[in-house]
């Protein structure tokens, strides 16, 4: 079992999650012309919303990367 799924990090590692894809999509919401022709409202909310899931994944590896190191004894 990785600590990744503990509840208690799960809910924290979920919660950086979200606050990055809700920044993220504020971005647009704050200057909606810097994206003129470049991509819409909708398809920059889904493409916050896939790099949420990237992220949480990238989060669980690094996480395991740590864990595997420790239990081989490098600390």
């Amino acid at each position: 079992m990785s600590i990744s799924d503990i509840d208690v990090v799960e809910n924290q590692l979920d919660e950086v999650t979200d606050t990055f894809v809700d920044m993220m999509r504020k971005v647009f919401d704050e200057c909606p012309e810097a994206f003129d022709e470049r991509t819409s409202y909708m398809d920059w909310h889904a493409g916050c919303a896939a790099a949420g899931d990237d992220l949480r994944e990238e989060l669980n590896k690094v996480i395991a990367k740590f864990e595997n190191k420790l239990h081989q004894g490098e600390y």
